[in-house]
């Protein structure tokens, strides 16, 4: 029973951590997109009154990029490390627990 919970624990950890990633990955790509707006608009030129055309018309898309990819940021990173630290911590406490049973052998040995 206890390696069934085991591997529960080790499957549920590298899904926490395989979603964060591709969290992660999608907040990456909206970054990126959100870079090539902003070049494009130092690049754009407005004719006319105002040299602010551009800008002002960039602002909604930019804007919504930049509010998506930072909660996909947040919780991928959220996700991630949690599902490392989940799987640092099992392999530290099974460690541990393997290092109690030696040392209770090399106890009984001497008795």
């Amino acid at each position: 029973m206890q390696w069934i919970a085991r591997q529960q624990f080790h499957r549920t950890s590298t899904s926490m951590q395989s979603w964060g990633a591709v969290l992660l990955i999608a907040a990456c790509a909206l970054w990126v997109r959100l870079a090539f707006l902003l070049v494009e608009q130092s690049d754009a030129s407005c004719f006319g009154e105002t040299q602010n055309c551009g800008l002002i018309e960039a602002w909604p898309e930019q804007l919504t990029i930049l509010a998506v990819s930072v909660p996909l940021s947040v919780l991928g990173t959220v996700l991630f490390v949690a599902g490392t630290v989940r799987r640092q911590t099992s392999a530290h406490v099974l460690e541990v627990i393997e290092m109690q049973r030696a040392e209770k052998r090399a106890r009984q040995k001497k008795a």
